[in-house]
């Protein structure tokens, strides 16, 4: 991959990177391990999102050009009853380092964000530019998860009216990736499935919720790639092309691990689609969770992006072979 703009970053700083521990995190580190940019990977221990001094000492002592921001308050039911702890992480922390970056000269935040900002307030695919919420109607988690967004946006445009720095002669810029039903290296929903697979002769998945399944590691190529850009900063809607629903791709999966020569014991028939009602949780979930990649597709198509737009069903099935793969071998 090649990052022309990485060229204007003072090389003794570090590319920041919150979250080392999440699926896209573990998937950055891979990412940037062969860029001649030294990277520094922080985990809870390292720094407590929490805490918005130790947010600042960390950015004090490493004084980044580029952060990327992979970590997230995410579990979305314990935030109705954690939100004050949801917040922190993932609205003033993000306000902290948007704070920091906007007025660092060729500044960059790159920032992980979520589908769960909109409540089905439309059939079809989101646009970068809809109107989010309503607020009211959305969980704790899409409520923090939106007013770190909205947080972000509002340090920048703060930098920018200051005069201190200006897109035009620093290129101070941010990009929210918002994202869903992301799966990589670590628990989700394509593991769960697979697992009970192997374990019971049926199962019962929700029909009615339908969105993208979003490769980690394909997150973290985009978002070192438009880090090393030069387009223009804002919200992206980062997904792969298509839709499904949970329980086609609980299904989808489930063909293509036995197919792969995965032990399976529930047969395709005896996954039995159900609505979200039957499976009340704390949180409410969007029905609706596509996202529209066209912004993004005509930003990577601007640059050096290699390799062809993927479609979730190409990615799910090269990470259900890997996980059999693995599980054979082991």
């Amino acid at each position: 991959m090649s990052f022309s703009s990485f060229e204007l970053l003072d090389h003794s700083k570090p590319i920041l990177v919150f979250g080392r521990d999440g699926q896209v995190g573990r998937a950055l580190q891979v990412c940037l391990k062969d860029l001649k940019v030294p990277a520094v990977f922080l985990g809870h221990s390292d720094c407590d999102l929490s805490n918005e001094l130790a947010i600042k000492e960390v950015l004090n002592h490493y004084q980044p050009q580029v952060i990327i921001n992979a970590a997230a308050y995410t579990a979305v039911d314990k935030a109705e009853s954690e939100r004050e702890l949801a917040f922190a992480i993932n609205a003033k922390a993000p306000a902290v380092m948007a704070h920091y970056i906007a007025n660092v000269a060729h500044g960059i935040l790159v920032h992980y964000s979520t589908d769960y900002v909109f409540a089905d307030s439309k059939q079809g695919a989101y646009l970068e530019s809809d109107v989010v919420g309503p607020v009211e109607k959305l969980s704790v988690y899409g409520q923090s998860k939106l007013a770190g967004e909205q947080a972000i946006e509002e340090a920048f445009n703060l930098a920018h009216d200051s005069g201190q720095v200006t897109y035009a002669d620093k290129f101070a810029r941010y990009f929210i990736l918002r994202t869903s039903w992301v799966y990589g290296d670590g628990g989700n929903f394509i593991r769960t499935m697979l697992r009970l697979a192997s374990e019971r002769d049926q199962l019962k998945v929700v029909v009615d919720q339908v969105g993208v399944p979003s490769s980690a590691d394909w997150l973290a190529e985009v978002g070192v790639q438009m880090a090393g850009s030069r387009v223009e900063s804002g919200i992206y809607h980062a997904v792969p092309d298509g839709e499904t629903s949970w329980h086609a791709l609980a299904v989808f999966a489930i063909e293509t691990a036995a197919s792969s020569g995965e032990g399976i014991e529930v047969k395709s028939e005896n996954i039995l689609p159900i609505p979200a009602t039957d499976y009340p949780l704390p949180a409410s979930r969007p029905y609706n969770s596509r996202l529209s990649n066209a912004k993004l597709k005509k930003a990577l198509s601007e640059m050096a992006f290699t390799g062809q737009y993927p479609h979730w069903q190409e990615q799910v099935t090269a990470y259900v072979k890997r996980i059999v793969e693995e599980s054979l071998k082991s």
